[in-house]
């Protein structure tokens, strides 16, 4: 048994179901907020916290929203509480002194909450110091430092203070500029590093980067889906360069690469919704619902990854489930995936349990379970 040390960034992940590509600038919280998106990080945290469960002897978790409100709501047993945020608006650089403080507390593993920007700050807080397990629940997770799932983050937390896990591994920090990602460029950049327990698949890898996509084999996918698809589906395309280059090869033109758009009959209606921009097309749009998505390379995510406007609700409300999945991949980031994944609610999550089909060429499929 050990302690754990707990720091949460309250608006992480508010900038994913606005369509914002992150949380980076106090202007995209404040439009997150203004469209009625609340904060989603300090309930992730009480997932995983409760995953945890009596591993921890003790929890030292940073004040009010930055961890103090998640400890309350998962029960714990908190033995301290640090005078961390000072200001009702959290900032980076709370991150960093909160995860500086608990290493001086002298915790055994930090659980923090959020997306690459938190990782970032904790790193710098923390270096390799500490151990550290991120609780998805950011916009951008593009870093080998998150479980799969907040309970997955607190399970891996469970395992390491039990000695179950007594390894870990120094990874880098990634970390998208936000500035490009917004502009539809995905630019990673090493921004950290961090001690991480090594924990098999319960930690997602890295994002893996693109090399390139093959003419013939994007050819190939689009012709199979013109033929597969009903000609009056709506199209949810996801983000990425894979459902980009399939979507322009089926003269569909003008998609967003990395937001999420709606196409009916070759012809896009609306691009880069937020999500409730999305709920309203779709209510207001007849036709089978089909959602195009590639899952992420390395991870092999599929939804609640970077496609946040893709929400929860839109897919309970409208009762989509496995059957509404198309999956594209070009066959090499298939050859590194055992698996796919969806990161979403359990009761959400079950619609999508199964088998899937992935396209990767004119009726070529490869088939993989999602988890």
């Amino acid at each position: 048994m050990g302690r754990v040390g707990v720091v949460v960034n309250p608006i992480a992940g508010m900038g994913g179901p606005a369509g914002f590509k992150g949380t980076d600038s106090p202007e995209a919280v404040e439009s997150a907020r203004r469209m009625g998106i609340e904060p989603i990080a300090w309930k992730r945290a009480v997932r995983a916290m409760k995953a945890v469960g009596d591993a921890a002897e003790g929890w030292v978790v940073a004040g009010g929203e930055m961890g103090e409100r998640a400890a309350a709501a998962a029960g714990v047993r908190v033995e301290r509480v640090l005078p961390v945020p000072r200001r009702a608006e959290t900032t980076a650089e709370d991150t960093v002194e909160a995860s500086s403080l608990l290493v001086r507390e002298g915790v055994d593993l930090i659980l923090f909450a959020g997306g690459d920007g938190t990782a970032g700050d904790v790193s710098r807080g923390v270096g390799t110091e500490v151990p550290a397990v991120g609780v998805p629940a950011g916009v951008k997770m593009f870093s080998p430092v998150f479980g799969r799932t907040p309970e997955d983050a607190g399970l891996v937390a469970r395992e390491f203070l039990s000695g179950r896990i007594d390894g870990v591994r120094i990874v880098d920090v990634l970390d998208a500029e936000e500035a490009s990602y917004r502009s539809g460029k995905l630019i990673l950049r090493i921004i950290g590093r961090m001690a991480v327990p090594e924990a098999g698949e319960r930690i997602q890898p890295g994002k893996e980067t693109s090399i390139g996509h093959g003419r013939e084999v994007i050819e190939g996918i689009a012709r199979y889906l013109r033929e597969e698809l009903p000609d009056d589906a709506v199209l949810i395309l996801g983000p990425g360069s894979t459902v980009t280059a399939v979507a322009s090869a089926m003269g569909i033109r003008g998609k967003t690469p990395l937001g999420v758009d709606v196409a009916v009959r070759g012809r896009i209606i609306a691009r880069d919704l937020s999500a409730p921009e999305l709920a309203e097309v779709l209510r207001s749009t007849r036709g089978p619902i089909r959602i195009l998505v590639s899952p992420i390379g390395g991870s092999g995510f599929l939804l609640g990854r970077g496609n946040q406007q893709i929400s929860p609700r839109i897919l309970d409300d409208l009762n989509l489930g496995l059957e509404n999945l198309v999956v594209v991949a070009e066959p090499e980031k298939v050859l590194s995936l055992r698996s796919l994944w969806v990161d979403l609610p359990e009761e959400t999550r079950r619609r999508f349990m199964g088998y899937v089909r992935i396209v990767t060429g004119y009726r070529e499929e490869v088939v993989l379970p999602v988890n």
